[in-house]
């Protein structure tokens, strides 16, 4: 039986495929979704952004030293990856994970 892909599937879990997945969805997927105009942001810098405060739980930069994709933990790349997919799913997980994003910058939300 053949395997089956998802698109979003990370079969390699080596630090460069963990990678690999995070960019794609990050510059290739969520900016083609967001075209849409659903989405609170449209490029991939602002999705990356969004993915990597949430996979820390903080301004990213406070807690990873830049840049994030060569030294975040594979758990942070993969949180990261969690967020990306979930915003790809639901542009209302995206606005809520962008609002949550601003609040740890001290933006407003």
């Amino acid at each position: 039986m053949p395997q089956q892909t998802c698109l979003f599937a990370s079969p390699d879990e080596t630090h460069s495929g963990l990678v690999r997945t995070m960019e794609r969805l990050a510059e290739d997927i969520l900016p083609a979704k967001a075209a849409s105009g659903a989405y609170p942001v449209r490029f991939d810098h602002c999705f990356k952004r969004i993915a990597y405060d949430v996979a820390v739980g903080a301004r990213w930069d406070t807690e990873v030293p830049p840049p994030f994709c060569g030294n975040a933990t594979p758990a942070q790349l993969r949180r990261a990856i969690d967020v990306l997919r979930a915003m790809a799913g639901s542009p209302g997980r995206a606005a809520e994970y962008n609002r949550y994003s601003l609040r740890c910058r001290n933006a407003d939300a």
